[in-house]
């Protein structure tokens, strides 16, 4: 049975000739649009349904043909095929796809995770069915498209993906998937968080960080980036890096060090935010790892030696930006407001969590945690909203009674 593996060589097809070879316009309709496209400035294949040669519908089939032979996941043989079946019996692209005998994996994972994040209901029908038509006009992967349509969060996209990935492997239900995206999506967190909050999926503890997640972090990729090569490796069966080297998203040379630090957290010589830090620093001065590591784990046991200040532990759990922490430090000094209050009436941080961090800097301050644990503390707050003292037992950390 034909499969959906073509050529990787790119091949062009110009949407006036796909739709002739499909007979679905014929040559001298095509001959009369194209002199009024070139005239007018709009598409050949608006001109050709203004020109009532062609349906919306036999159009909108063509389109989706023609981006996922440009996507080189189709060839032109079996489009051609599928096409003659649209206009025959008057049938959608998908279903003539099947019946010529047509898979493209890539294909059906894209309407799989469609699917789930339906039955999620982290998108509805409507939303998932423009995201599609997005998806295959333009090639890109359907997680960046509802990012990008603002219809939810990288990280619930990044979620799902993790899910479908995770169901293929066989190592949770479809059910599990469904329960887990819920909760990642309520609570902004990682799909493994919220498995093993409900005892589903228990991820290895080796200390590692994922290469993806130490790119990002270190600002060398944007997250949505990561989400459509996470997406691609999915499918295509590539490590992640060489994924973002194809798409020339990294240099092989940063990937060989991302790769290198990636080893240190492995080996806890770094954790992940210094391990983020020391690529940063390779690449903004082209310095060697060694180096980078020193001048890294000397600022972290100088930090540890005087403790984090306040602001310090809230941008170590990601929830104030380097921006906005040179902002509340700069109207402190000049106004001598605490810190704490401009915080809250900037709205940088709600009340709830500000006790909380409040809570685990005085702990921290007091010895009864360590800079690790408080920030490990804060984090897991901030995603489960759970009761701090609860959290504190649940870890088995001493935290005298308020």
């Amino acid at each position: 049975m034909p499969g959906g593996k073509v050529s990787k060589r790119p091949i062009p097809v110009l949407i006036g000739d796909l739709l002739v070879k499909s007979d679905l316009i014929s040559l001298g309709q095509l001959a009369d649009a194209l002199p009024i496209s070139q005239k007018t400035g709009l598409p050949v294949g608006r001109v050709l349904v203004s020109s009532g040669f062609i349906t919306e519908d036999r159009l909108h089939s063509a389109l989706m043909a023609q981006s996922l032979i440009r996507d080189k996941l189709l060839n032109v043989e079996y489009a051609v095929l599928a096409l003659r079946k649209t206009g025959e019996k008057d049938i959608s692209l998908d279903d003539a796809l099947r019946e010529v005998g047509w898979r493209s994996e890539y294909f059906e994972f894209t309407n799989k995770l469609g699917q789930l994040l339906v039955e999620a209901e982290l998108v509805n029908p409507d939303q998932l069915e423009d995201a599609l038509q997005t998806c295959f006009n333009t090639g890109l992967p359907l997680g960046r498209i509802l990012v990008l349509k603002g219809v939810m969060n990288d990280m619930s996209a990044y979620a799902a993906l993790t899910a479908q990935q995770l169901i293929r492997q066989g190592k949770i239900t479809r059910q599990q998937a469904m329960e887990a995206l819920a909760v990642s999506a309520e609570k902004n967190t990682s799909l493994e968080e919220s498995l093993a909050l409900h005892g589903h999926y228990q991820v290895q503890q080796n200390n590692a960080v994922r290469l993806g997640e130490l790119l990002v972090l270190a600002e060398l990729v944007s997250e949505i980036d990561l989400l459509t090569a996470v997406e691609r490796g999915i499918v295509d069966e590539l490590p992640i890096g060489q994924v973002l080297t194809q798409a020339k998203l990294i240099s092989y040379s940063t990937l060989v060090d991302a790769l290198k630090v990636q080893e240190l957290v492995c080996a806890r010589v770094l954790n992940p935010l210094e391990a983020a830090e020391v690529l940063k620093l390779t690449k903004a001065r082209g310095i060697a790892i060694p180096q980078a590591v020193s001048e890294v784990t000397k600022r972290t046991q100088t930090e540890k030696s005087r403790g984090l200040t306040m602001l310090e532990l809230l941008k170590m759990v990601r929830l104030i930006p380097d921006s906005d922490m040179e902002m509340v430090l700069q109207q402190s000094s000049r106004t001598g407001t605490p810190v704490e209050n401009i915080l809250l009436t900037t709205g940088l941080i709600d009340s709830a969590t500000l006790q909380v961090a409040l809570r685990c800097h005085q702990l921290m301050s007091d010895g009864y945690l360590t800079h690790e644990q408080a920030i490990f503390a804060l984090h897991h707050y901030v995603w489960s909203k759970e009761d701090f003292q609860l959290i504190m037992e649940k870890l088995g950390w001493v935290s005298p009674q308020r």
